[in-house]
């Protein structure tokens, strides 16, 4: 008899352990309009970038971190109860590379701590309802992790540990910061649930296209899901990316640890109504917010140009930008300060002329279109458009000269394959109109 009761507890604690391996647990968290979180963010990345130098491949090694502590408020929420538009105030955002051993640091100023990002359909936006910001300022909010699609980690129903599902496609391509998918074979799991926080592992495989480039993730990540109060508190995310090479931006092979620590907050001053009375209203956002502000490290000029022209290089004598479009490259545009002349004075059209037929590996065929731009702001304008071969390749260009009465001058130069004139229409001629002189 004292055997069989034996065996009967063993079965009461099999038949326990089975009750509870097989409870279901809510994993669902909903945005509501007014939810406010705090967020610690950090990222280290290590890898290569693979460059053509004198006709060979070389390897450059990229280290980078960064760190962002913000406070977001829920403006708008879909009809899935994922949030489509928030209010950020950071307290930190700085980014730092170390590319062959040379350091660059990245931070926002001051007042450009007030950040809308926001998601329409697939279209991810950020902005400063204070004005333009620059190229890094802007790289340093946008390209963080996507902390609108996080809760999209979660299957938003009730799940038993061991229970598995696949990630969405829009969260898959959020997260991975594609600007668009291929293919996605990202799962999650509920692994356990231990002193009210439920355990999940994130894996698998996705592609997608990067700004014109073929980019192939493999991801092996965590969250933490506090029960009690439906939140999502803790990720961390490893992605490793291997891209091929893009119209703007070299192949690489990177590996990122990202982690993201999320907390309940109550409604900060920084976010009260008040504080957002310059947020547009709804999702359209005016032109002039969405613009990319450069300034030259010697001050000779600035310019301000849309989100579609791409960083290319930028040294003390060219800023080169790429006008890409739906992952094709429609046009290269080169800003290079000229001399300075004597106040009042400009090259004169001819010796524009002469100095643009010259230009280094253009082989001029024929002219186009040459004259006066009108110009405001005490500036004068010059255009030149012609056809011929750069390496062989038959290219059009368009050189303008833009003076200022101090003596500044600015070249641009805009290259582009014939078949790409009509896809550049006439924004050569809004970039080459921001270009001002600071002094």
């Amino acid at each position: 008899m004292k055997s069989w009761r034996i065996l009967v507890g063993w079965g009461v604690v099999f038949l326990g352990a089975a009750t509870a391996q097989a409870q279901s647990h809510d994993l669902v968290e909903t945005a509501r309009r007014g939810d406010c979180h705090r967020l610690d963010l950090t990222l280290n990345l290590k890898g290569e970038l693979r460059v053509n130098r004198e006709g060979k491949t070389v390897a450059i090694p990229i280290v980078a971190g960064a760190a962002h502590r913000f406070t977001e408020r829920v403006l708008e929420v879909a009809s899935s109860g994922m949030p489509t538009k928030v209010a950020r105030h950071y307290d930190l955002a700085k980014a730092e590379v170390r590319i062959e051993g040379q350091p660059m640091s990245r931070m926002i100023r001051d007042d450009r701590r007030l950040i809308v990002a926001q998601r329409v359909r697939d279209q991810f936006l950020t902005y400063s309802p204070a004005g333009p910001m620059t190229r890094d300022e802007l790289e340093v909010v946008s390209q963080h992790f996507d902390t609108l699609s996080l809760c999209g980690l979660l299957p938003q129903r009730s799940c038993a540990v061991g229970d598995s599902w696949k990630v969405g496609n829009d969260v898959v391509q959020a997260l991975a910061q594609f600007e668009a998918l291929i293919s996605n074979e990202i799962t999650a799991k509920l692994e356990r649930v231990a002193d009210g926080f439920a355990e999940i592992s994130v894996g698998g495989k996705a592609t997608g296209i990067e700004l014109g480039a073929l980019v192939k993730v493999t991801v092996s990540a965590s969250a933490r899901y506090e029960i009690l109060a439906k939140k999502l508190v803790r990720v961390e995310w490893i992605q490793r990316d291997e891209r091929d090479q893009g119209p703007a931006s070299p192949a690489a092979t990177i590996e990122a640890t990202t982690i993201v620590q999320r907390t309940a907050v109550d409604l900060p001053a920084t976010l009260h109504d008040s504080a957002l009375e310059s947020v547009p209203p709804g999702f359209d956002v005016p032109d002039a917010l969405k613009l990319v502000y450069h300034r030259d490290p010697h001050d000779r000029y600035d310019v301000a140009v849309s989100r579609d022209w791409q960083l290319v290089a930028q040294t003390d004598q060219h800023l080169v930008l790429r006008l890409i479009e739906q992952g094709d490259l429609v046009c290269q545009a080169t800003i290079t300060p000229w001399s300075k002349a004597d106040p009042g004075k400009h090259l004169s059209s001819d010796e524009f002329r002469e100095i643009m037929s010259q230009a280094p590996g253009w082989q001029f065929e024929e002219i186009l279109e040459a004259g006066e731009i009108p110009a405001d702001n005490g500036r004068w304008m010059y255009r030149i458009s012609a056809r011929g071969t750069i390496e062989n390749t038959k290219v059009v260009q368009t050189f303008y000269l833009v003076a200022h009465s101090t003596g500044e001058q600015v070249i641009v130069t805009f290259t582009m394959k014939p078949s790409q004139v009509g896809k550049l229409g006439s924004r050569d001629l809004t970039l080459v109109g921001s270009i001002g002189f600071p002094k």
